[in-house]
């Protein structure tokens, strides 16, 4: 009954055209009662992978095939499923050339919430490439799961190595080789490769060109091809263990280049304001020549000041490593003050570290602070931290600087971030670098968030996933000193003495004043910790 009941359901198909066809099974492009089209995938018995299927469709991701059904019959086992009209990844680039920086990390991000479903469901893709990514309307879709195999294998005993050589030469791990089992980190290796195929243009397998280009700073900014040489790192430990990892890497740095082309605006605004300046003095001086002519002497020239601090003190060890802490001694002193030409100069340093915490549970750093701003008249927009793992014998092991968004006049604000390059360090140093006077805002107001209705609950593969709603409690900074619509919400673990030992954060749509937005921050190998706390803020 059931073999009938599929053969009236497979002939109800109705073919409109035959995508591919060999030993493997044969791809259809099929509708169904003018509903559609639908991809149907007819693969012989002897390949059928009705687990594996099984799984996919339990996967719940617009950037993955949603599958419609799944029969068998006497020859075939089918899986149908949406088709996604759009071009691969190939093709685009074939027709367009290579991408920018900002297209190939929001295609990097949409890659790693799909990929990262994958894993969260036990599933490795083993041959993401550019040819098996459909770029449609909303973004990316991972498609062909031709060699995908679940992690676990059924309940079988872990492996060494993959015995059979699978995968797409230039994109395929070198464990695809023989050299190691497949798992997570193969899939982060492929998708480091697909980032520099959008970077340079070319095929990774076109070694000499392709490296040419991808080390080329006028081709690839630096800070992407920092995590595509990561990502692709030949000993998988060394690379992100997952894709989630991958994608907050991704996302660090995307938060980083919009503020950098934020300032290249400012920069441009305040060399406009410079050359009206040079106009206005040049005329000045025209007329001061004229007048002096019928007797009238003497002008002003006038000149910008602008004084810089160093400020540099030791904080106190947190449990899950040393975790030294820079503050600011400098505070009586960090509202901005007028020079004789009317302009801002800043004195000291207006933003303080008041906390901070770390731990680094597989390699990567995971840490989150709090920033408060002693100005008690002006926001501070970008604020800066730059975070330096040392090892025990005090040797530099990574340096990064991390920009934040804003903090408002008199205001604590938590984030958190990622750094470090996977091997955990001795110690972890924050400095808090010193805001130009460009930084400081009149805002006229404020914006602040409450997180309410906080649950905790674990979820597969040893993961937590903590969630609520955040709620707009004010909004009155009349639109200035916000440049997204989004916020972002931080999560704050600590040990049983009340120190920070992890931090992460999400974005959320802003809501309207009194209004709430849903959100989940999705969490793997955490730290010891005994309380969590959650704060919403101005992203």
């Amino acid at each position: 009954m059931q073999t009938m009941h599929a053969m009236m359901l497979d002939d109800a198909y109705h073919v409109e055209q035959v995508l591919a066809s060999g030993p493997y099974g044969v791809t259809e492009l099929v509708t169904l009662d003018g509903t559609g089209p639908f991809v149907r995938k007819k693969i012989p018995l002897q390949f059928a992978r009705r687990r594996l299927w099984s799984t996919i469709a339990e996967c719940h991701s617009p950037r993955l095939p949603h599958i419609e059904a799944t029969y068998e019959l006497p020859d075939w086992f089918v899986v149908v499923y949406d088709y996604v009209q759009g071009v691969t990844l190939e093709q685009r680039i074939v027709e367009d050339g290579r991408l920018s920086a900002h297209a190939v990390t929001r295609i990097g991000l949409q890659l790693c919430e799909a990929v990262g479903e994958l894993h969260r469901c036990g599933i490795v893709h083993r041959d993401i490439t550019p040819a098996n990514i459909i770029m449609a309307a909303d973004g990316a879709h991972l498609i062909d799961f031709g060699i995908a195999r679940e992690q676990d294998d059924a309940g079988g005993a872990p492996r060494s190595h993959d015995t059979t050589t699978l995968g797409t030469w230039g994109f395929a791990a070198p464990e695809q080789y023989g050299f190691a089992a497949t798992d997570a980190r193969s899939d982060v290796y492929a998708i480091g490769c697909v980032l520099g195929f959008l970077l340079t243009g070319v095929q990774p397998s076109d070694k000499p060109r392709y490296e040419q280009l991808l080390a080329d700073s006028d081709v690839v900014d630096p800070r992407l091809r920092a995590i595509v040489n990561q990502a692709c790192a030949f000993e998988p430990s060394t690379r992100p263990q997952n894709a989630e990892a991958l994608y907050r890497l991704l996302s660090s740095t995307s938060a980083a280049m919009m503020v950098a082309d934020e300032a290249g605006v400012s920069h441009g605004s305040k060399m406009r304001h410079i050359h009206r300046r040079a106009l206005i003095w040049i005329a000045t001086v025209l007329v001061a020549v004229l007048v002096a002519a019928g007797g009238v002497s003497g002008y002003m020239l006038m000149h910008r000041n602008v004084n810089t601090v160093s400020q540099t003190d030791s904080g106190a060890q947190s449990s899950a490593g040393n975790n030294v802490d820079k503050h600011n001694d400098d505070v009586s002193s960090d509202s901005p003050s007028t020079s004789g030409n009317g302009e801002k100069t800043l004195q000291g340093n207006p933003v303080a570290l008041t906390e901070s915490g770390w731990s680094a549970p597989t390699g990567y750093v995971e840490y989150a602070l709090a920033l408060h701003n002693t100005d008690t008249e002006h926001a501070v927009q970008f604020p800066q931290v730059t975070v330096t793992g040392k090892s025990a014998d005090g040797s530099v092991m990574f340096s990064h600087t991390q920009v934040f968004a804003i903090v408002y006049a008199g205001e604590t604000a938590y984030f958190s971030g990622q750094a470090g390059n996977g091997e955990k360090p001795t110690s972890v140093e924050f400095n808090v670098e010193k805001p130009s006077a460009d930084d400081l805002l009149d805002t006229g107001g404020d914006e602040s968030f409450v997180v309410r209705n906080e649950k905790k609950h674990d979820i597969d593969f040893g993961g937590t996933t903590f969630s609520g709603e955040v709620v707009c409690e004010r909004d009155n900074d009349n639109g200035k000193g916000v440049y997204t619509d989004d916020i972002g919400v931080t999560l704050v673990l600590r040990d049983k003495q009340g120190r920070i030992v992890y931090g992460r954060s999400t974005n959320v749509t802003k809501p309207a004043l009194g209004g709430a937005k849903a959100f989940s921050i999705e969490t793997y190998d955490l730290p010891q910790y005994v309380s969590y706390e959650l704060y919403g803020h101005s992203y």
